[in-house]
């Protein structure tokens, strides 16, 4: 098996017809633009109401001037919901037009956390990747086997 140099590559012109991410969002198509547009603006609304609400509150919807957050607890929402004159008053200094905003709770639910199991190597698997490690040519592949069999080998 050959061994791939990452050196060997061949440098490839690009055709003219593939444009890059910036040209393809402020290009001529209006509606890409517009919609990159609005996630931009959304963002430094987000970071807006962060900083007056805390740090996870996301902006759900903006629809008919209404302003949908969502936090993850509910002593953060009524927090929100006593602050929500200046949120109103820092998001239209901002350029935005809300009228009112709604709170919404959604809990963040952990996930199982996986559970580490030591393994240990045992001094016939060790032999086993020096084998091995004698019939492969790529050298730092050789390398980290014998490394792994000395670290069982190690173990007795």
């Amino acid at each position: 098996m050959t061994p791939v140099n990452p050196d060997s590559k061949k440098t490839r012109r690009i055709p003219a017809s593939i444009r890059s991410t910036g040209q393809i969002l402020n290009g001529s198509n209006h509606i890409l633009h517009s919609l990159y547009a609005q996630s931009q603006e959304l963002v430094s609304f987000e970071s807006i109401v962060r900083s007056l609400g805390g740090h996870k509150i996301r902006l759900s919807a903006l629809k008919n001037n209404e302003l949908t957050l969502t936090t993850p607890s509910s002593a953060q929402a009524t927090k929100l919901r006593y602050r929500q004159r200046n949120i109103i008053t820092a998001l239209r200094q901002a350029g935005m037009d809300v009228n009112s905003v709604k709170i919404k709770v959604s809990p963040e639910f952990e996930t199982k956390k996986e559970v580490q199991v030591e393994r240990h190597l045992s001094p016939e698997n060790a032999a086993q990747l020096l084998l091995t490690a004698d019939f492969v040519d790529y050298e730092p592949l050789q390398n980290a086997l014998k490394r792994l069999a000395e670290r069982g080998s190690n173990k007795d």
